[in-house]
């Protein structure tokens, strides 16, 4: 305001409003450039402001997508997305916490997707908040690699208290559990479980199985191999048991549980898709129902490979369509590194008069590990045929 009243002084002083411009258009030309001159110098006089040390610190929001990008690995879209949910001030908190990650086996890219998904473990104290999480991991039998596997994949569950989400979760699933490896497979393939309120879910879970008829030993089994199918909705739940209870699988059996997992995964019309793609070889409604009781994942091999094993054990291997359906693990075998190569085998020694077709059960040598069918197909009559250990 200073500033404009002085140029407002200046004008007056200086611009002899009383001088006659008429008739002289060299005078009214000069006071105008000498006007815009004014102007000009009042202008520049009132832009001009005390420098501002604030202004030579770079803004907190910039620092912070710096750090994310050059420390972290982040992209600079992401970088900008993450920063709002954390504010850098300095780099001594998060390379503390970086540095805290690095040396307990987490490779930079398991950092990056850590800090992508919960930006604020930056600023989280690394010695009394992030390493206890991390020492009770190893605690209880995760390795080092196992650790950052599971919390990379799930980084939030760095977020959670150690005494009551944690701990406790751990001690659910012991419960049920009891052996300490079966424990740790149920967490290496349920990498989310920390995050779920395990107690909770254990005791409606525990009560539905129960109730079907499924025993103890089942419920450890589908707790351990199958976390995702065990701690899902209560509604996709109920589902699952309802559709496995109605194709009539015992609950008694192992079977149910087999058939659990495939039908959490598989749907209703799925399951109706590749029974009429077994229909096509033969196979009758109740055949189809008796192969998967037998072999729940019949259902979930693709159209392709069904199409190949079932062509080539009915039309070249000379099989009936029903004997497939009481032995369907075969259909889980390969093709080409199983079924065919001690096919050509069998075929080769029946050609020779070396065995009688009445005395092989084709799918017992189809089932039997590799050195057993070698020791017993191959070796045993190297001596007089053209056979190669090899095959």
């Amino acid at each position: 305001m200073s500033s404009l009243l002085y140029c407002r002084r200046f004008l007056l002083r200086s611009s002899p409003y009383s001088i006659d411009f008429v008739g002289d258009s060299s005078s009214i030309s000069s006071f105008l450039l000498s006007s815009r001159r004014r102007r000009t110098l009042c202008s520049s006089v009132s832009d001009t402001k005390p420098e501002d040390p604030k202004r030579k610190r770079p803004p907190l929001k910039s620092f912070t997508v710096q750090y994310l990008v050059n420390s972290c690995g982040l992209s600079l879209e992401s970088a900008r997305s993450r920063s709002k949910f954390v504010k850098l001030s300095s780099s001594k908190r998060p390379d503390s916490v970086l540095a805290l990650l690095k040396n307990n086996g987490f490779t930079f890219e398991q950092i990056t997707r850590v800090v992508r998904s919960f930006p604020s473990i930056l600023i989280v104290n690394p010695e009394s908040v992030l390493l206890p999480k991390l020492e009770f991991f190893r605690s209880i039998g995760l390795t080092r690699s196992d650790t950052a596997k599971l919390i990379s994949n799930c980084p939030t569950t760095l977020s959670l208290s150690l005494q009551n989400r944690l701990i406790p979760c751990y001690d659910s699933l012991k419960s049920i559990l009891v052996e300490k490896e079966s424990i740790l497979k149920c967490l290496r393939r349920g990498y989310w479980i920390f995050t779920l309120d395990t107690v909770k879910y254990l005791a409606a879970r525990l009560s539905l199985c129960r109730e079907s008829g499924v025993e103890d030993q089942s419920i450890r089994r589908l707790v351990q191999n199958g976390p995702l199918v065990f701690f899902c909705s209560e509604r996709k739940f109920n589902e699952v048991l309802t559709r496995v209870r109605s194709f009539g699988f015992d609950p008694k059996k192992m079977y149910f549980i087999h058939a659990m997992l495939v039908f959490f995964h598989v749907s209703e019309s799925t399951v109706e898709h590749k029974f009429e793609l077994y229909r096509q070889f033969g196979w009758s409604r109740d055949e189809f129902v008796a192969a998967f009781m037998r072999f729940p994942n019949c259902v979930k091999i693709s159209d392709e490979k069904i199409k190949g094993t079932m062509e080539y054990l009915v039309n070249s291997a000379g099989l009936e369509a029903g004997a497939v359906a009481m032995q369907p693990f075969v259909l889980g075998l390969s093709l080409e590194k199983r079924i065919k190569p001690r096919n050509m085998v069998v075929s080769e020694l029946l050609s020779k008069g070396f065995v009688k077709r009445e005395d092989l059960n084709y799918f017992q040598i189809l089932k039997v590990k590799e050195c057993v069918f070698v020791h017993k197909f191959v070796l045993k009559f190297q001596q007089v045929s053209s056979l190669q250990p090899s095959l």
